[in-house]
């Protein structure tokens, strides 16, 4: 078998690259030993207390260590940790991982002393000094699965006997397989050899090309790339290569320093809830221990600087579990001596969203305290520490009557960490951040933020310190963490009089606090003049109009759901009369507190005035994409801090800027599914706003940071280019939109001509695959455009195509399936019409070769495209032949040598396509006769297709009699010395042992010498095509 260019090829360099880190390789089939003899155990128990016993167990040098019961006592509670399902044994494990376990030890009497008990502490790894552990990379591993299921996982890294680490791999140098399909194959393995997973820490997934991580119980949308080695530089403009994943998360100490601080099982609701399992990403890998790392050097020094720096990752790429990982790390820590952290927000929604986010990873960041009041909040600082507090930083205000506030803590193991640093934690010489600071005067501060930004004179750097870790929209988006944001104008006139200055403010603009009296006032009457005119009735009226008619559209073609912003609660009620009133409209739901002294009772009779818990409750059928609530608007609520991944496009109708403005617009740019991007549709002219806060937001990134395109600016090139590219995979001088125009007859042949000259080479027809796919994607975000929908019909026409080649072309799909985000414009919208059928169209009933007979001959010479029926017959024959050489090389050889020799005959004119239809028929009818002649030579299928390899040239020399008996022995001894791996490079021992056993029936039978060097070559090339799976090919 190859060597270079394979799969195998790919795994051995990966296993090398390991090696370097000081890994030690053993290939699967040398550890059956060490499991007890049994594929179906997947942990190494004979590692695993060999391991135990080194560090833990009795020697004359340590009298007091762990007796061999202990000792097996502690490999029975690591191999096989207690849950109910795979997912809570992980859990289990993990925690056993990081915790350890209490064994009993029964100590007889001696010595004088009496017999008795005691408890001592035992872990599986040595965390403290990665170099105690034995760190094993394992390919080929053969797992026996509880179904009956054999499977051979391409590579394992075992530490200390345990299976921690899952490799899948694909071959980089073959156009089909994917790292898609690598995750794929994950998601099989976790129902046919689930016992696998009860240790796993986490999945790797290449295929040269992209190489990625990821949790074992994740879709492929959460696997993510590792692109930097070092934290500081990062590997741009790659989709990951499988050299940073090595260097940077795999040297012994990281991926210790990983899978014990990087791993969380969140509980959703009480004990026995739901449990998700995430992993951290890179960029908070390395931001988490460079943030820990400065504190822990911080305390040390006992620096008068509390500030410690800012980690800015930009909004929806996971602060809320960095910080948590931040947390569970310094836990620990002796030189912290039980520290405690206060997380400090400053909304109540932000608040309650990141407490539940702690309360959810319990198991990483321990107890959880949440300061109700000013009261609880000076209660909970005035501990021993061990806690984490979560409070909103107006919990710090005085009370009356306090000049200033008390010093609730004077400890310096208290540290702060503030989510969304902005205005109202900056003043230090009045205000909240004030009085924190006069209540934890030795408190150390850092801050996480996704806009660290310095508007109107409040800086972040000088509050909380310098960057520690900067992670842009750019790179977030670069590594999908992030999908990318698009901005769109759609700005509806404000028609501002005299009489609109006479309003009352409900909410005042975001950056009022701390102005002087004259100042709010004047900015007080201009909101409350522009809330009015962007009230009124005809406004509203044509803003609902244009905003259901732009979201049926949008979703028509793209699954998702929508966010309104408005400027008041009352507008927001307008907005929604407005649109209820409109046909077609979908589920809507108005979210926002209310004031019962002074709002009006309707707004409570249509339920616009929501609690705490009904808010939540319309937060989770948000989430859920499939539930009908489509829509919701708000005035203030939710434009922080909530996560709703389904989310696809915000309609903002309340002017914003700076850290408000990014926090908006970054809820749509989570990732969902195969969510391609996210819509800003703007109402009320933000667009220089959006501007100026995209310079700042960026400053610092590195020129990385632009969170929206423009739709004229961006969108529309990328469509045309897109159209363009996919127009040239075609025949010229043909309008391919204008196919309304067709009678059925034409267009059928007009999607017959294209689906001949696509599939007349493979690589032109992949090509336009991918390139449709690119059309589609981008003209999700133009259609509205008038100049891009008038190509409408012709993106409907290239769709069909694509859905022409993947009905007829096995074994090919799109780049993704863009069937879960994207519909195609076909749909009731558009006078949908059937897709035409290219078997129909070219006269063939079946995509099957059953069709091909006498009957169908007749048939076949009045009908027209007679070089598009040979081509689709063509590749039924071929695929048939493909799937028969599988089972017998020799009978599939000659099958395609006829079929190439007719079909080049036909090319050079010397038949008609007739004649090819009758030889296809030959061919057919030889393979039926074929499959019914091992019966009759009373051999099975197997021996039957070792004989025919060699009956071509020794039937009439040796006899049929004779050839029956010596394949019946030779199959029988090749099967006897078969291995897992026997045809690869490195197993060639093996393969030497299977020749050397043929020979010996060869010799036995009496077969001339001088027919040998010709036998065994062809029963040995017939041997790896039937068994190279062995023995799953058994």
């Amino acid at each position: 078998m190859g060597w270079h260019g394979s799969e195998s090829e790919f795994e051995y360099t990966t296993i090398e690259r390991l090696k370097a880190l000081g890994y030690v390789h053993v290939h699967g089939s040398e550890l059956l030993a060490a499991r007890g003899g049994d594929e179906a155990e997947v942990v190494l128990k004979d590692h695993l207390r060999a391991f135990l016993t080194r560090r833990y167990g009795r020697t004359i040098t340590r009298p007091d260590g762990l007796p061999e019961a202990a000792i097996e006592l502690a490999i029975a509670k690591f191999a096989r940790p207690e849950g109910v399902d795979t997912l809570r044994r992980n859990a289990a494990l993990h925690a056993m991982l990081r915790g350890g376990v209490e064994i009993a030890v029964e100590e007889p009497a001696a010595d004088g002393k009496p017999a008795g008990k005691r408890i001592a502490h035992v872990y599986a790894v040595d965390w403290e000094t990665p170099e105690n552990n034995e760190f094993l990379v394992v390919n080929q591993l053969p797992v026996h699965g509880p179904s009956g299921n054999d499977r051979r996982p391409d590579v394992i890294v075992y530490v200390n006997g345990l299976p921690l680490v899952l490799f899948e791999l694909k071959n980089p140098y073959d156009d089909q397989p994917t790292v898609a399909d690598a995750i794929n194959q994950i998601g099989h393995y976790r129902h046919e050899i689930p016992q696998l997973f009860d240790h796993n820490a986490l999945c790797i997934a290449s295929d040269g090309v992209t190489t990625l991580h990821g949790m074992w119980t994740a879709s492929e949308e959460w696997y993510a790339p590792w692109k930097s080695i070092d934290g500081t530089s990062v590997e741009r403009g790659t989709t990951g290569s499988m050299k940073t994943l090595v260097e940077g998360l795999l040297p012994k100490d990281r991926l210790l320093a990983y899978i014990r601080d990087f791993i969380v099982f969140e509980t959703v609701g009480a004990a026995g809830g739901k449990i998700i399992k995430k992993g951290g990403k890179y960029h908070q890998f390395f931001a988490v221990r460079i943030g820990a790392r400065k504190i822990l050097e911080s305390v040390a020094a006992g620096s008068a600087d509390k500030r410690l720096g800012v980690i800015w990752h930009t909004t929806g790429s996971g602060k809320s579990l960095s910080m948590c990982f931040l947390v569970g790390m310094l836990r620990r820590e002796a030189v912290l001596n039980n520290p405690t952290f206060v997380i400090q927000v400053d909304r109540t929604d932000l608040d309650q969203q990141l407490h539940d986010q702690f309360v959810s990873a319990r198991s990483l960041v321990g107890d959880v305290k949440h300061a109700k009041s000013v009261e609880d909040l000076r209660g909970l600082l005035q501990t021993q520490g061990g806690e984490v507090i979560f409070t909103t930083i107006e919990k710090f205000a005085l009370r009356e009557g306090e000049a200033e506030h008390p010093v609730l803590s004077t400890r310096d193991n208290v540290i702060v960490i503030a989510d969304e640093a902005h205005r109202s934690q900056y003043g230090f010489t009045k205000g909240f951040a004030r009085w924190l600071g006069a209540a934890l005067p030795n408190a150390r501060r850092l801050g996480f933020t996704g806009t660290p930004v310095s508007f109107s004179g409040a800086d972040t750097v000088e509050v909380f310190g310098d960057l520690v870790h900067v992670y842009d929209i750019r790179q977030s988006q670069d590594d999908k963490a992030t999908v990318p944001i698009f901005y769109e104008p759609r700005q509806i006139k404000l028609h501002l009089n005299k009489t609109d200055v006479d309003g009352a403010l409900a909410e005042i603009v975001e950056d009022a606090e701390g102005g002087a009296i004259d100042e709010l006032e004047r900015k007080k009457g201009q909101w409350a003049a522009l809330a009015k005119a962007a009230g009124a009735k005809d406004r509203i009226d044509q803003l609902a109009a244009d905003l259901l008619a732009h979201f049926k559209d949008r979703t028509a073609t793209l699954k998702g759901k929508a966010m309104v912003v408005c400027m008041t609660r009352e507008n927001c009620v307008r907005l929604y009369d407005a649109l209820k009133a409109l046909p077609g409209c979908p589920e809507i739901k108005v979210v926002m507190t209310g004031d019962l002294g002074k709002d009006p009772e309707a707004w409570s009779k249509a339920g616009h005035l929501t609690t705490k818990q009904q808010r939540e409750a319309i937060k989770k059928r948000m989430i859920d994409a499939d539930d009908p609530l489509s829509m919701v608007i708000v005035c203030d609520m939710w434009l922080t801090g909530t996560d709703i991944p389904c989310l696809h496009t915000l309609y903002v109708d309340k002017p914003m800027k700076g850290h408000t403005m990014i926090q908006a617009i970054s809820r749509v740019n989570r990732v969902f599914s195969d969510k391609p991007h996210g819509l800003i549709v703007d109402y009320i002219g933000i667009g220089d706003e959006l501007r100026a806060a995209t310079a700042k937001y960026s400053a610092g990134g590195e020129d990385h940071g632009k969170p929206a395109g423009g739709l004229d600016e961006d969108a529309r090139p990328l469509f045309v280019a897109s159209l363009a590219e996919v127009r040239s995979f075609l025949p010229e001088g043909v309008n391919y939109g204008d196919w309304r125009r067709l009678s059925p007859i034409a267009l059928e042949d007009r999607y017959a001509a294209v689906y001949g000259h696509l599939t007349s080479d493979d690589d032109l027809r992949d090509h336009f695959l991918d390139a449709e796919l690119r059309l589609t994607s981008a003209f999700l975000l133009v259609k509205h455009l008038d100049d891009c929908r008038a190509s409408a019909d012709e993106v409907i026409f290239y769709q069909r195509v694509r859905k022409q080649l993947l009905k007829t072309i096995r074994g090919r799909g799109p780049t993704r399936d863009i069937e879960k985000a994207v519909r195609d414009l076909v749909d009731d919208t558009v006078e949908s019409e059937d897709v035409v059928d290219i078997f129909k169209a070219a006269g063939i009933t079946r995509a099957d070769i059953s069709i091909l007979d006498d009957n169908f001959l007749q048939t076949f010479k009045d009908r027209p495209l007679p070089d598009l029926r040979l081509k689709l017959l063509e590749k039924l024959l071929a695929d048939e032949i493909h799937m028969r050489a599988k089972k017998n090389l020799a009978k599939a050889k000659t099958f395609r040598e006829l079929l190439e020799a007719t079909l080049q005959k036909y090319h050079n004119r010397l038949i008609d396509a007739a004649a090819v239809i009758r030889a296809m028929i030959e061919i057919k009818k030889d393979m039926e006769a074929s499959d019914q002649r091992a019966g009759q030579l009373g051999l099975a299928e197997d021996e039957l297709a070792f004989y025919d390899a060699v009956a071509i040239n020794y039937e009439n020399v040796y006899g049929v009699d004779f050839l029956k008996g010596l394949i019946h022995d030779v199959v029988q001894s090749i099967k006897r010395n078969l291995k897992v791996d026997w045809t690869e490079p490195h197993r060639e021992d093996v393969k030497a042992a299977v020749r050397a056993a043929v020979r010996r029936v060869l010799t036995k039978q009496g077969v001339k010498a001088e027919d040998f060097d010709r036998l065994m070559p062809v029963l040995m090339a017939q041997a790896e095509a039937l068994y190279a799976e062995w023995p799953i090919a058994a």
